[in-house]
């Protein structure tokens, strides 16, 4: 790969998403193990969020957040086309094809020369691992969840939330505090296309004016996102 995705944060976060084709066609070529393209896939509706990005707090810094939400690849509980078991166990972060696998998205970042790993933090909730990264000369912090696969409406839900400023959060490193979701000045969506599968009954329309870039790394995203 010739453009790293870690070499385009660098640069201008306006025009970040026309240099991100590399990382994006390696990605969408994993995508196509795991898309369902021959099967009408069942609706459900959902009620609410349950997710714990439903805090709303504005935070303005000197630093720039990047933050990617990923709904781990799951065989059980989402419609795709199955990939070997050990990859597509999405209560397993480690081995899975969008996280810990050789291009998934932890693995990709800590091989990353641009970026400096700072700490993983693990959960037992809806989210199993948070990681943390410093730009290695830019004032620039890139934080991603992996959600666990069966919880992929609440990923694709907090996404949208913070994609239109609706929940906003901050996240302290030591002694430095951070802005997230919301707050961030990138966000990304990495996973299955939930919307394949579901129906969500919110609207996400932009609510404080301010422009975030977004990228959805998802198979047929631009259908039904």
């Amino acid at each position: 790969m010739n453009n790293s995705l870690a070499k385009v944060f660098t640069n201008n976060f306006n025009t970040k998403m026309m240099k991100l084709l590399h990382f994006a066609i390696l990605l969408l070529s994993l995508f196509s193990l795991a898309c369902s393209n021959d099967k009408q896939l069942k609706k459900t509706l959902i009620s609410k969020n349950k997710s714990e990005g439903s805090k709303n707090l504005a935070f303005k810094s000197d630093s720039k957040t990047i933050h990617i939400f990923v709904a781990l690849c799951d065989n059980k509980y989402q419609g795709i086309t199955p990939v070997p078991e050990k990859i597509g166990n999405g209560q397993n972060p480690d081995n899975n094809l969008y996280w810990g696998c050789a291009f998934g998205v932890r693995t990709y970042f800590k091989n990353s020369k641009e970026w400096k790993f700072l700490e993983s933090r693990k959960f037992n909730s809806e989210k199993l691992e948070r990681i943390i990264f410093k730009h290695a000369t830019k004032n620039y912090y890139l934080v991603a969840d992996a959600y666990d696969g069966k919880f992929i409406k609440e990923s694709t839900l907090d996404f949208l939330n913070s994609s239109s400023g609706k929940a906003k959060d901050t996240l302290k490193i030591g002694k430095i505090t951070i802005g997230i979701g919301g707050n961030s000045k990138l966000l990304a969506y990495v996973g299955h296309d939930g919307l394949m599968d579901f129906q969500l009954n919110e609207s996400f329309e932009n609510t404080d004016k301010q422009k975030r870039d977004v990228i959805i790394l998802a198979c047929y995203s631009k259908k039904y996102f």
